[in-house]
């Protein structure tokens, strides 16, 4: 399996900089990556099968613009990739029943400003990074000026070190994994063995950078202790909510009346919640209240729910008016 790197972080953080400049370490200079909301299928999948080795870097995928909304892009295209299988077949144009799946033969990067936004399948598959402008100086600027300005063959020398040692490399990776694997599912937060393995994972890469790279002991410990924060946080992100959906639930709690006549349950079930959205956001709009989001958004986060898990969007029998009512079903947390 191959862990996908997201790497987020507002404007200006340096997530462009970062990227362009990992392009230079094996030869490719002034590309950062491809915006797969504006690519159709048949184009994503040509980015996908085009090289063996080498990352597809997919950026802005999530952005919060109206167009981006409307042809947001499904992350779960991305679920086969992550096991190295293809991620989409098409016909073989010569009469017959044959079909072309060409396996994915690299790794996934996405850098954008908002994180993914996806199911439990896609966000296991991450490993996170998130950058900020906290520690911002003219000094951090200086620096990263140098690496916009530094030409490809200053670094390009980088590709050609790792494939040299590769038998090296690939030891250090396939030896170490299980036991990072097994430390990190020791932890007592961490939980899930997708998270341990795809963490473990660049933990043993870490060590084989020491082939190719110099690095000394404290940047060596102090990255892989790193990795396990992350690996923490990523479960942690796993288990709760959007912040969208949290303040969803919180005004939901504010504004339904424990009476039936004035609730907007119209769940029969006492297990399930079932709300109609246009009622909620008229609710709301009569207390003065609004939602975090547009409610094309909300809609979005919405069934990624997880303390009340998302069921379904279908027509029930309410409980208040004993009329059909369009809602969104929900199953209350134990």
């Amino acid at each position: 399996s191959y862990p996908f790197l997201e790497i987020i972080g507002e404007a200006g953080s340096g997530k462009s900089t970062l990227v362009e400049f990992l392009w230079k370490l094996v030869g490719r200079r002034d590309y950062e990556g491809f915006d797969p909301s504006k690519s159709t299928a048949a184009a994503r999948a040509r980015n996908f099968a085009q090289v063996s080795g080498l990352p597809v870097v997919l950026i802005e995928g999530d952005r919060d613009t109206d167009t981006a909304k409307q042809r947001a892009f499904d992350w779960n295209e991305l679920k086969t990739a992550y096991n190295g299988r293809s991620v989409r077949a098409t016909g073989v144009k010569n009469g017959g029943n044959e079909t072309r799946e060409p396996p994915f033969r690299g790794t996934i990067v996405i850098a954008q400003n908002a994180e993914v936004t996806s199911s439990d399948a896609i966000l296991q598959r991450l490993v996170h990074l998130s950058f900020d402008k906290a520690a911002h100086t003219p000094e951090t600027k200086a620096l990263a000026e140098q690496l916009e300005r530094m030409p490809v063959e200053a670094v390009s020398g980088f590709v050609l070190a790792a494939t040299t040692r590769e038998k090296k490399v690939l030891e250090a990776v396939f030896e170490r994994v299980p036991a990072y694997t097994d430390a990190l599912l020791a932890h007592p937060e961490i939980k899930s063995v997708r998270i341990a393995k795809n963490h473990a994972q660049m933990q043993a890469l870490v060590d084989a950078l020491r082939h190719v790279v110099k690095l000394t002991d404290e940047q060596h410990r102090q990255t892989k202790d790193l990795l396990v924060e992350m690996a923490i946080e990523r479960q942690r992100a796993i288990n709760a909510d959007h912040p969208y959906v949290q303040a969803f639930w919180e005004l939901f709690e504010h504004v339904d009346s424990k009476t039936t006549e004035e609730s907007i349950n119209h769940s029969r079930d006492p297990e399930l919640i079932a709300v109609s959205l246009v009622e909620f956001e008229e609710r709301l709009a009569r207390r003065g209240l609004r939602l975090p989001c547009d409610m094309t958004e909300m809609k979005r986060h919405l069934r990624t729910s997880r303390v009340r898990r998302f069921i379904d969007i279908k027509t029930v029998n309410s409980r208040i008016t004993h009329a059909s009512k369009k809602c969104w079903v929900f199953r209350l947390e134990r």
